[in-house]
């Protein structure tokens, strides 16, 4: 596909639209080494600055990596997930067409001591209508390769019936829903940034010190009780977060992103 140069849209931002369609089409592999910013130039007749625009702009969507005295390769693409609905990981990988599974570290009772709330002070959300809580933790995954390390808490009456079903290949929300009739109609999310602990470079297959996607979600019923809450760490290089806005007026915007309460 060439670049039209008659036009105002800025050429920069015509070949990363160009290159970005390439890879999806898989004109180049994952793992090979991509077209050097000589040969684009030549191909594209267009000029050096141009050329380095568009690949930064692809290696920072994450869709190329440089590799200092190599070249530039192909990297696997980030999956996407569009915040707005209720899902879990399973549910979210099924409608982007993937065949996602899961390791199962740990399940387990956890109690709500002062050391445990210490540890995991969110669980403080719970501790006026529980005793314990149970921990279901697992590595999920695609393609048998690591994307995220989750500790999943539900109160120990959910949390033990869930175990009892094959967490391997089921997501949770989906067991939750169609085995133990229960309906999670709200949720509030955290998402931020960090880096692998010990740990979680383990589980992920990173070093330490690679950075992180982190999650954290608070889910309710529908008579407004706190059911589960899921702390997840994410690779940063195969997971990201879309988030859909709407224009709105700015002054309730502002109002309500200052942390004030809704009328």
């Amino acid at each position: 596909m060439s670049l039209n140069k008659d036009t105002h849209i800025p050429l920069h931002y015509q070949l990363t639209n160009v290159l970005r369609e390439g890879i999806k089409a898989e004109k180049w592999g994952v793992g090979e080494l991509f077209p050097t910013d000589k040969e684009l130039m030549g191909k594209y007749e267009i000029s050096s600055t141009t050329v380095r625009r568009a690949v930064a702009e692809l290696v920072q969507e994450g869709w190329l990596e440089r590799k200092p005295g190599k070249g530039t390769f192909v990297k696997k693409a980030a999956i996407e997930e569009t915040l707005g609905a209720l899902t879990g990981f399973f549910d979210e990988m099924i409608i982007h067409g993937y065949d996602p599974c899961a390791e199962v570290l740990n399940v387990s009772e956890v109690k709500l001591s002062a050391s445990e709330l210490e540890k995991v002070p969110q669980l403080r959300i719970f501790s006026d209508q529980n005793e314990s809580m149970f921990l279901i933790e697992k590595i999920q995954k695609l393609n048998n390769e690591p994307i995220a390390y989750v500790r999943s808490f539900w109160p120990y009456e959910y949390g033990v019936q869930i175990a009892e079903f094959d967490l391997m290949k089921r997501g949770i929300y989906d067991i939750i829903k169609n085995e133990l009739n229960l309906c999670l109609i709200r949720a509030e999310q955290f998402v931020g940034a960090d880096i692998a602990r010990k740990k979680v470079a383990q589980h992920l297959n990173v070093k330490v010190g690679f950075p992180v996607l982190t999650m954290e979600r608070i889910a309710y019923d529908e008579q407004n009780r706190p059911i589960e809450l899921s702390i997840n760490e994410y690779r940063a290089d195969r997971y990201k977060y879309k988030v859909l806005l709407e224009k709105s007026d700015q002054n309730v915007a502002g109002y309500y992103l200052a942390g004030n309460p809704s009328p």
